[in-house]
């Protein structure tokens, strides 16, 4: 696969928001850092800007110890595809990491969530890993014998290690500008956007999928596909517009209409 028609899968607005929260957070932390310096002395001041510095020290370390004790739960009580272990899956993540040209297969992990339908992406100390909820392989692998839809839920997961979404320093660069509303919320969307373009690139058939995620393990299959994107199509209006400004994943009706109508590419404002 092009690895240059991969990167064109970016939501057109993901870079150029990235680098507004990268400059925003930058000046703030130079404001900060600066003030810190200028104004340590003054009394009244002083205390604010103490304060404020050690908060933003704090919530750095905080950020750095979620990141670890994340990774070391999702160790601890999860099992970890391998050769060995759900062999099927693990040859679909090695088959995604040569398509998307990784350096490294990224650890998979199968964790039981009371009946929660979802997965995530995060990387900690050089690992990148993907934690699959247990739900979405007894439904998809066991049950139903989808493949496709479980690997759509992969590629999409694995699209964030490929775009650097999880990576400490990326995140780091933009944590207090993604505190701003609107902006923060955008750039989410954007980022969730773009791992769905790659996802339907590397899997096609799976797209499917996000009705496992939409509608859970005992509709997802029997959902009319047609219907629901005139439904979509036709989901207007101002408080519409507020609940999508605020998320910060794509509503599910612009989601699905971002997959399944690539050529909108999926829109981040009503």
């Amino acid at each position: 696969m092009d690895i240059k028609q991969i990167n064109k899968l970016r939501h057109p607005y993901e870079r150029t928001l990235y680098l507004i929260c990268a400059a925003l957070n930058t000046a703030m932390l130079f404001f900060l850092v600066s003030g810190v310096i200028l104004l340590w002395d003054r009394l009244l001041i002083s205390s604010y800007f103490k304060n404020l510095y050690l908060s933003v020290i704090s919530l750095f370390t905080i950020a750095f110890y979620s990141m670890g004790t994340t990774f070391a739960q999702t160790r601890v009580y999860s099992v970890r595809v391998s050769y060995e272990q759900f062999p099927q899956l693990y040859e679909i993540v090695q088959e995604f990491a040569k398509m998307l040209e990784m350096p490294r297969v990224p650890g998979i992990y199968i964790r039981q969530e009371n009946g929660i339908l979802n997965a995530f992406a995060a990387y900690f100390w050089g690992r990148n890993y993907v934690k699959v909820n247990t739900e979405i392989i007894e439904v998809g692998f066991l049950e139903y014998k989808d493949l496709d839809a479980v690997s759509f839920v992969i590629a999409h997961e694995m699209a964030h290690i490929y775009l650097q979404h999880t990576r400490f320093w990326y995140n780091a660069s933009i944590l207090l500008a993604k505190a701003i509303p609107i902006l923060g919320t955008a750039l989410s969307r954007a980022q969730e956007f773009s791992c769905d373009r790659i996802a339907l690139e590397l899997c096609p058939e799976g797209r499917h999928g996000l009705f496992l995620l939409l509608l859970g393990k005992h509709l997802y299959k029997n959902i009319n596909v047609d219907e629901y994107l005139r439904q979509a199509e036709n989901t207007r209006g101002i408080f519409e517009f507020f609940i999508n400004l605020n998320a910060t994943h794509p509503v599910d009706t612009r989601r699905v209409l971002a997959v399944y109508r690539p050529e909108k590419r999926g829109k981040l404002l009503f």
